[in-house]
């Protein structure tokens, strides 16, 4: 499938009305764009972060809402990649000593949307080293302190491939949206 043609997760189709309209958005580890893409269709300003960015220049190089930045996640380095932002997007990817700064860049009001691979994906294929795969509840256990949580969930998933997931959708100070409540059993 190429990479302009993945569709975005349906997670983070579900919470997106968590961040503030028109905001600037982080997409953090953004690979092809695929929420990069959603992000502009829904009219936000997007820095779109990653290792390799040729597909994004691709995607979005003539799109004057949308920064590309090239960087390694991973280098040791200190977090380069600013404040304030009114969202933070992050899907398939993991970096334990990146979860603080995360927080840190938050604005208030801001929301956190992420979606990754956890222990039990090995028997999926990949991403199968523990070091790349959340503990069970780990995301919550790294942003509940400091963030709102509004959804956290953990398990197997069919769609769109078989894997082991957590996610979470949280913002930075109190939460103006409601939690939803199942209706009543029928009798």
């Amino acid at each position: 499938m190429h990479p302009f043609d993945v569709p975005a997760s349906n997670w983070i189709v579900r919470f997106l009305p968590l961040l503030p309209r028109g905001g600037r958005v982080l997409d953090l580890a953004a690979g092809g764009g695929r929420h990069t893409a959603l992000l502009r269709e829904h009219g936000y300003r997007v820095l779109a972060a990653d290792r390799d960015t040729g597909i994004l220049a691709r995607r979005f190089g003539v799109d004057a809402a949308v920064e590309i930045v090239a960087l390694d996640l991973e280098d040791g380095g200190s977090w380069r990649l600013g404040q304030g932002y009114d969202g933070i997007v992050v899907t398939n990817y993991f970096h334990r000593p990146l979860s603080p700064s995360m927080i840190e860049a938050l604005a208030p009001g801001g929301a956190l949307l992420y979606e990754t691979f956890m222990l039990g994906n090995e028997r999926f294929g990949r991403p199968s080293n523990p070091d790349f795969l959340l503990r069970p509840g780990e995301l919550l256990a790294a942003f509940a302190g400091a963030l709102t949580v509004v959804a956290f969930e953990q398990g197997i998933v069919d769609q769109p491939r078989p894997a082991a997931i957590q996610r979470i959708a949280a913002v930075k100070g109190p939460s103006t949206v409601l939690p939803v409540t199942p209706p009543p059993a029928s009798s």
